[in-house]
């Protein structure tokens, strides 16, 4: 019987140690590791595609690589669309920036397809990104 006792005892601290230790192994990420989480998309429309990744840096900044491609590139205003296609950061509901585009119209060698690589600080942590249409 002291023994049935003695293991149920055992049983006893060793679950309560469980419990008291369960909160901290269960916690929410901590502000490091959802740092490091990598936002990206792949779109194609009618006027534009490309590629985006949008990785936080450990210094606050924003890595930004992928590529973008005007479908629709023409050499002026309105030929055929006159509008430069990008991609738009979001940065929660209603807030944003645009981020890198391509405006074949202005380039003198009217390239449609740009490739970028660089960081931004976001004025905001970065929540999503999708194809653009911008006049410029």
């Amino acid at each position: 019987m002291r023994r049935l006792a003695r293991a149920l005892a055992m049983t006893g601290a060793v679950g309560a140690l469980t419990l008291l230790s369960a909160p901290a192994s269960q916690a929410a990420p901590s502000a490091s590791a959802s740092t490091t989480a990598c936002v990206t998309a792949k779109q194609e429309a009618s006027f534009a595609r490309g590629e985006i990744s949008l990785c936080p840096q450990s210094d606050g900044t924003t890595r930004a690589t992928g590529y973008i491609e005007d479908l629709l590139p023409g050499s002026g205003w309105g030929t055929p669309d006159g509008t430069c296609a990008g991609w738009w950061i979001e940065m929660g509901p209603n807030k944003g920036m645009i981020g890198p585009m391509v405006c074949p119209h202005f380039d003198p060698q009217h390239r449609a397809t740009k490739t970028f690589d660089y960081t931004f600080k976001p004025e905001a942590p970065v929540t999503g990104a999708k194809l653009n249409g911008f006049r410029a």
